[in-house]
């Protein structure tokens, strides 16, 4: 398992020496992505920052552009420039939830520098993972399939699934900032043959924003983007842990319960919302426990429907 798992991890980018390269956390969130909860699937939470927030992080931490990748939305891009104005090192992403149409698995897609009505068009189809790939690669957009081993039904990919993904995809995210070793890993492996160009992002829900990213080169968004779609790219940064993401799920649900309380008139709402704070903070701890087990189930699954 630890062999075939054993990922390159100073692999040098394809065709530059990108040591001193642009760099770009090419996933993060704001608040205008709504969340939810397998076990809870009617709470509907949002990630702790505002866009302005998530784009002053990323330049104090370095990186050279800034994009945001909510889910199925560019409206806090939008807002960001909005209320900023545009910004020559802002890129227009968004985090699509694409469909396999044989058995209905959910995979996330990010998607960068498209305008409204490609947004439109994208959300239209992404009821099918083929007819929107067809679409990203019509119109000449970097698309990237994110943490390969995730799906929204938490199931292991199936190997005609994985060869599917080999097929359409050009760029993976190699790296993800909430992931743990052996999900980055998996990643790694799975494309490691395939001539496959790898890109690290945050995943950042909280304040992690541009502590995983992609080392390219470019001097403007679309020259950056060409040049990560052209294989220079590196990933660079940290991966997740279990304890990371026990703060995370603290910091995130404390964060969403003082909005409610500030929000809500009803005396018994903020009565509740006191509560659900009070109940997590005694059991936030518990995401932590069966992580790993639960993680090297999921990969092993994976790794036999790769070799199959």
């Amino acid at each position: 398992m630890n062999e075939l798992l054993r990922p390159i991890l100073e692999r040098p980018a394809r065709g530059s020496d990108l040591h001193d390269g642009t760099r770009v956390d090419l996933h993060c969130h704001s608040t205008f992505s709504r969340e939810t909860l397998r076990w809870l699937p009617g709470l509907v939470y949002h990630p702790l920052c505002e866009p302005e927030e998530v784009y002053d992080q990323a330049k104090a931490r370095g990186m050279d552009f800034v994009t945001l990748t909510d889910h199925n939305t560019i409206d806090g891009c939008l807002a960001l420039v909005e209320r900023r104005g545009p910004r020559p090192d802002f890129i227009f992403g968004e985090e699509v939830s694409a469909r396999f149409p044989q058995d209905g698995t959910v995979v996330h897609v990010n998607v960068f520098d498209h305008d409204e009505p490609q947004h439109r068009e994208i959300q239209r189809l992404r009821e099918n993972i083929y007819d929107l790939v067809a679409y990203l690669r019509q119109i000449g957009k970097l698309y990237v399939l994110n943490h390969m081993t995730w799906t929204a039904q938490h199931r292991v990919l199936t190997a005609w699934q994985i060869d599917a993904m080999l097929e359409l995809f050009d760029v993976f995210e190699g790296l993800n900032g909430t992931r743990s070793y052996s999900h980055n890993a998996f990643a790694w492996h799975a494309t490691r043959d395939h001539g496959k160009v790898l890109v690290a992002g945050s995943d950042s829900h909280t304040n992690r924003v541009g502590t995983t990213y992609t080392l390219s080169a470019g001097t403007t968004g679309p020259e950056l983007l060409d040049s990560i779609r052209s294989g220079q790219a590196a990933c660079c940064g940290a991966f997740g842990t279990p304890e990371m993401l026990r703060e995370d799920v603290w910091v995130v649900l404390q964060k969403n319960v003082e909005r409610r309380l500030a929000e809500e008139s009803s005396r018994w709402k903020r009565v509740v919302c006191r509560a659900v704070r009070r109940v997590g903070k005694t059991f936030y701890p518990l995401v932590c426990v069966g992580y790993d087990r639960h993680q090297a189930i999921l990969i092993r699954g994976f790794a036999q429907a790769l070799t199959a």
